[in-house]
């Protein structure tokens, strides 16, 4: 088990220059190395927009370095626009198949599905999706490591948990400044993505120990902080990793 954590993104030109993330004189075709450096995952948001071209897996999995994770958000079809339907899988399977060269390196932390906030409960349409989500990328021996990010309240029970439990897929936690992330371990791995735009100390606090709580159960954690391009989301991941005793 491992602590990763990160930021939503890395490419972000408003992160460079003076007192920000990147160096001012750093080119932009060496912000995921100096990233990288830095961090030890990162979350790919591009891939809701559209999905993974074809052989950018194999670019992502030589340029990551030892010890690195990706974590990787669903295309919309799946979330948005068919909303975990049954015609969905051949999307889910083909976004997977083309992730299959990082899947097979081992360098895929989570693959999640962010569903929308005005999508409510519905036990037969999660039970019917669980049922469907392919174990495997077509070809590939490696396991994907599902999480599913709910944004409705409605979702937030024992039973739900209890049907993602089953199949083992993550509950992600979704913590923002409306919202206060739910903390369940239902799947392989813990994940929060953390979206506030500033945390206080006893926040991060809270958050450290169910952390600390998922590693002593043989978990990896990933912690996720947003990519608001003006903000500094590098500065509270720093700190958490300080509370944690790892910086």
């Amino acid at each position: 088990m491992a602590l990763y954590v990160g930021l939503s993104g890395f490419s972000y030109k408003p992160w460079q220059g003076e007192g920000r993330f990147y160096p001012a004189d750093l080119k932009a075709k060496d912000f995921f190395k100096f990233y990288s450096e830095n961090f030890n995952t990162v979350e790919m948001d591009s891939t809701w927009y559209r999905m993974p071209p074809e052989n950018a897996a194999n670019n992502w999995a030589k340029q990551a370095p030892s010890g690195f994770k990706y974590t990787f958000k669903m295309h919309r079809d799946v979330s948005h626009l068919r909303r975990l339907k049954p015609e969905c899988i051949d999307s889910v399977k083909f976004f997977i198949k083309r992730l299959k060269p990082v899947l097979d390196a081992g360098l895929v932390g989570c693959i999640y599905i962010q569903l929308p906030p005005n999508m409510k409960r519905s036990d037969e349409r999660l039970i019917s999706f669980l049922e469907e989500l392919p174990l495997k990328a077509e070809g590939s021996e490696a396991l994907v490591p599902w999480g599913i990010e709910w944004r409705n309240e409605t979702w937030d029970n024992d039973e739900v948990a209890a049907m993602m439990q089953a199949k083992n897929v993550a509950y992600v936690a979704s913590d923002n400044d409306e919202t206060r992330g739910v903390m369940r371990d239902t799947g392989p791995v813990i994940y929060a993505r953390m979206r506030r735009e500033t945390y206080t100390d006893k926040e991060l606090e809270i958050w450290a120990e169910w952390f600390a709580k998922g590693l002593a159960a043989g978990k990896d954690v990933y912690a996720m902080f947003q990519h608001e391009d003006e903000g500094s989301p590098w500065d509270e991941a720093w700190r958490l990793l300080k509370i944690m005793g790892y910086r």
